[in-house]
């Protein structure tokens, strides 16, 4: 199979938002396409950093059809700038309600199929159970989540320490959160010391040892982006009690997930800083689905290394370790 690069497909929003849809394959020898969807601030490098560690190619290879999501303001996606046509003044639910409903249709205009499956990072797998919770369509074939909870309550996140700027999200709603300057500062005083300094950031994002750090710098400069402050007051929610909610407050997307019935796999690292297992595994169990399965990545489970939020996905051994769950899943609900 050859392994030119993806082609992208401008997909309009119903409020007239572009969207960026990267089709690695529009078809395969599998039956049911796979939609991959980044965290909060990135963009789709998380599944292809690289062609060795690229999840994308990799599926694609096994014969399916794979499209990697870039939700507005992010990537390939049409941007907000400040004073500009756009303004940074989006949140959850127009991820939820807009670009996620606008890019399946899409998906199952090119494929001829009107069921995927989900693989979601972070963000990514949030908005797959508030899909499911609140019955989204189109359908969703299976899910896959990765360091994803709705509800971080009773979890010890790195989320929480950034309680203290809610007050000022609150009174800047339209501002962007600089969330690509730390991550460029990041990669810069990385490179200037060599490597030698774990700095916060990064330590947020990956567990070092298990993660080519040249990659990680990578997606530290090139794949961040602004967020809007009222996408992260949105998301404080989730660490409030009852989870993560619509904008509203009227939707409690944690309590939704009881009638979902699509069968979800849930990942998680055993140090990873921003969703703990604790957080994953407790989201997972809400969901009323049958068949649902949670997969803890670390030493004490019989891997090599422990795992952060990112190495998931891009780490050294995600390919040997974390892939192999993945594509039994998908393999599985095929």
């Amino acid at each position: 199979m050859g392994m030119s690069e993806p082609s992208l497909h401008r997909v309009a929003t119903s409020d007239g938002w572009k969207i960026a849809l990267h089709a690695y394959a529009a078809r395969g020898t599998r039956h049911v396409p796979v939609v991959l969807c980044h965290g909060l601030a990135c963009d789709r490098m998380v599944f292809d950093v690289s062609r060795e560690t690229s999840l994308a190619w990799h599926l694609t290879a096994r014969g399916y059809a794979v499209f990697a999501l870039e939700l507005r303001g992010n990537g390939a996606s049409e941007r907000a700038t400040v004073g500009g046509p756009r303004r940074f003044d989006w949140c959850f639910d127009d991820y939820l309600e807009k670009d996620i409903p606008a890019a399946l249709e899409t998906v199952a205009s090119i494929t001829g199929m009107r069921e995927a499956h989900w693989i979601g990072h972070s963000m990514g797998g949030l908005l797959l159970y508030a899909h499911l919770a609140t019955g989204g369509s189109p359908a969703i074939r299976s899910g896959i989540t990765v360091g994803s909870s709705l509800a971080y309550g009773a979890a010890n996140s790195g989320f929480h320490r950034l309680a203290r700027y809610k007050r000022w999200l609150e009174l800047a709603p339209s501002l962007p959160v600089p969330v690509r300057a730390a991550a460029r500062l990041s990669t810069r005083l990385a490179g200037a010391l060599g490597g030698r300094v774990n700095d916060p950031f990064e330590r947020f994002n990956v567990w070092t040892s298990n993660t080519d750090r040249a990659l990680w710098r990578r997606i530290a400069r090139d794949g961040f982006h602004p967020v809007p402050a009222p996408l992260m007051l949105q998301l404080a929610s989730a660490m409030e009690p009852g989870g993560l909610r619509s904008k509203d407050g009227g939707v409690a997307y944690f309590d939704g997930l009881a009638s979902a019935t699509a069968p979800v796999l849930a990942l998680a690292g055993d140090r990873d800083a921003q969703c703990p297992l604790a957080a994953a595994e407790g989201t997972l169990s809400a969901l009323g689905s049958s068949r649902r399965e949670f997969r803890a990545f670390g030493p004490e489970f019989g891997h090599a290394d422990h795992y952060g939020h990112f190495d998931l996905l891009m780490g050294l051994r995600a390919k040997t370790e974390v892939f192999p769950a993945i594509d039994a899943w998908l393999d599985e609900h095929d």
